[in-house]
């Protein structure tokens, strides 16, 4: 016979996560699949941004062979001076950004390690409506599509 554990959280732990999850902005997921409808790779993007008027990343592609990042944002988007900087464990794999427009942002990476984690942050980009520049933060899986 198998015995269940009930995990026993903090009221205080269960309180802030509900609150993190309510007020989290939106975070976005993707998964492909094959043929045969089998899962083949999930890639989860989550998004921070700060200011007023918030830029969204609608969806962020790895291309392993061209090594590039691309960022499509969910609405059209104006740029000043704008830095991308993909980070993990410190170290800051982004080289240069090869093209943008209203919608799309590529960026030129070094050698992304297939499946692990990445950090990225967008300086001085804002809505196309929106007053001021902000920067956008959040993370994505190194998944080639």
């Amino acid at each position: 016979m198998i015995k269940k554990s009930k995990l026993k959280l903090p009221a205080a732990l269960v309180l802030s996560l509900m609150l993190i999850l309510t007020f989290c902005p939106v975070p976005v997921s993707a998964a492909a699949t094959d043929s045969s409808g089998e899962l083949d790779a999930v890639k989860v993007i989550f998004t921070v941004a700060k200011g007023k008027n918030k830029v969204q990343v609608k969806d962020i592609d790895y291309d392993r062979s061209d090594r590039e990042v691309e960022f499509e944002f969910k609405n059209p988007v104006k740029y000043k001076n704008v830095k991308v900087k993909i980070t993990r464990n410190g170290k800051n794999y982004a080289k240069r950004i090869t093209d943008k427009d209203s919608r799309d942002l590529d960026v030129k990476v070094k050698k992304l390690t297939y499946g692990k984690t990445y950090h990225y942050k967008i300086t001085g980009i804002k809505d196309r409506k929106g007053k001021k520049y902000e920067t956008v933060k959040g993370t994505f899986k190194a998944v080639d599509d």
